[in-house]
């Protein structure tokens, strides 16, 4: 008996069953496929959403740990400067504010190289402002040393220095002011990270 034969001898209830059974079958495995697409869909936009929030969890830490940190440097860098002042005023020994500089010193209870990491791995638009801070206090610190060798050759009127060094003290303070409200200003940038990209991972 040929194939042909034997096809044709098949009753044509049997072919359409076996085509039913053909359909269901694709059917079913179409609603699988699309059901895992689906899900696989669903994952991908829980997993980018779970990354997202922890992203934005992690630079929210970053931003309330330059915050804290940076206030403790810079609160402590202004007042370094206050005994140096009360020198040229006349009222403290070049030896006593060392001796008051040291034992601030030892207290220190913050990281200068922590504030200027967090700021060049993640907050780069506040660079420009603590720059600036940077920039004074060389400014200070310059006026200081030259200060401290006619000190040191027995002149210590402190008047003519004072004059240079008082607006630049008040300058400091301004400049910290401004870098504490340049911080202040990120923290509404946080839930916009993806869209802006100032805020890096990292």
């Amino acid at each position: 008996m040929t194939i042909a034969n034997l096809m044709q001898s098949v009753p044509s209830q049997a072919w359409i069953a076996l085509a039913t059974a053909i359909l269901s079958s694709g059917m079913t495995l179409l609603g699988v496929w699309l059901s895992n697409r689906a899900t696989n869909q669903r994952l991908k936009l829980q997993l980018e959403h779970d990354q997202k929030i922890k992203h934005e969890d992690l630079v929210r830490n970053r931003l309330e740990e330059l915050y804290v940190e940076s206030k403790r440097y810079l609160n402590h860098l202004c007042s370094h400067y206050f005994p140096y002042r009360q020198v040229m005023q006349g009222e403290l020994t070049f030896n006593q504010a060392l001796d008051m500089t040291i034992s601030s010193g030892e207290k220190v209870k913050f990281d200068p190289n922590r504030v200027t990491l967090l700021i060049h791995m993640y907050f780069p638009e506040v660079q420009p402002a603590f720059d600036d801070i940077m920039i004074v206090r060389e400014q200070l610190n310059e006026i200081i040393n030259g200060y401290k060798w006619q000190y040191k050759s027995g002149n210590t009127d402190g008047r003519k220095w004072l004059q240079a060094f008082q607006p630049l003290l008040e300058l400091l303070s301004k400049k910290c002011g401004d870098f504490d409200g340049e911080v202040v200003k990120l923290k509404d940038r946080c839930t916009s990270i993806g869209s802006t990209g100032s805020l890096r991972a990292p």
